[in-house]
């Protein structure tokens, strides 16, 4: 079991990979919001790659457990995304969620929710990134908001000033905004928060806006990647 959301553990999995030869590898994504939403199937792709390069990947079951209806929410980038999952043969469980290892026994439990039936699947290999939620520091502070589990900080998704308190702005991981965690939405954030920081210092109104962009490369094999981009 791994999980390449510790950097330490990213060499880990590709080692795990492979040592594959044969029966089930799982990649799942938890719910609710996480940085860089991609990665967890990303890794999927690689691996599945690299099973059919070494002409293994009849002898693989491998597993893809998403919480959403979709592989993506953009439905164009889906629709891509959904026949590279078939041509690598990766078995996808929508609206799916892991909800027990016995790690011992190499055993995962998985969770369908539309039907409420569960699954109990033997693994060889199992990739399971964590739920993520804000720093503890920030979740039991009146920042946060209130309407969300997890934690992260409300903001108008336009200016990134915070709901609760007009000096205070939010952008990345942190912010409980309708977009991807990603470095590419912190790009384009950083700049509307400095400009917005500095306007009311000179008694102007916040004249910068964010139009949600943010953009997911993802890796779907050895030498191919797919470039989504899209915004609110």
């Amino acid at each position: 079991m791994s999980s390449n959301y510790r950097f330490g553990l990213a060499p880990l999995t590709w080692d795990f990979i492979r040592a594959v030869r044969g029966g089930t590898a799982i990649f799942t994504m938890p719910a609710g919001p996480i940085k860089y939403g991609g990665a967890p199937q990303k890794i999927a792709h690689l691996a599945a790659d690299s099973r059919r390069r070494q002409c293994l990947l009849d002898t693989i079951r491998v597993i893809l457990v998403l919480p959403t209806p979709a592989i993506l929410s953009q439905p164009d980038w889906a629709k891509v995304l959904t026949r590279v999952t078939v041509g690598h043969g990766i078995e996808v469980h929508y609206n799916s969620h892991l909800v027990e290892v016995d790690g011992e026994s190499r055993r995962a439990v998985i969770l369908d929710n539309a039907p409420g039936t569960r699954e109990t699947t033997d693994y060889e290999l199992l990739h399971a990134p964590p739920t993520q939620s804000a720093p503890d520091w920030l979740m039991g502070v009146p920042l946060a908001d209130p309407a969300s589990p997890y934690g992260y900080p409300a903001a108008d998704q336009h200016t990134l000033q915070s709901t609760r308190r007009p000096d205070v702005f939010a952008l990345g991981d942190v912010a409980n905004l309708p977009t991807s965690k990603t470095g590419a939405a912190i790009r384009k954030q950083a700049p509307v928060v400095a400009t917005n920081l500095l306007a009311p210092r000179r008694g102007e109104p916040l004249p910068a806006h964010y139009d949600g962009h943010t953009s997911c490369p993802l890796a779907t094999a050895h030498n191919r990647m797919l470039l989504a981009e899209f915004d609110y």
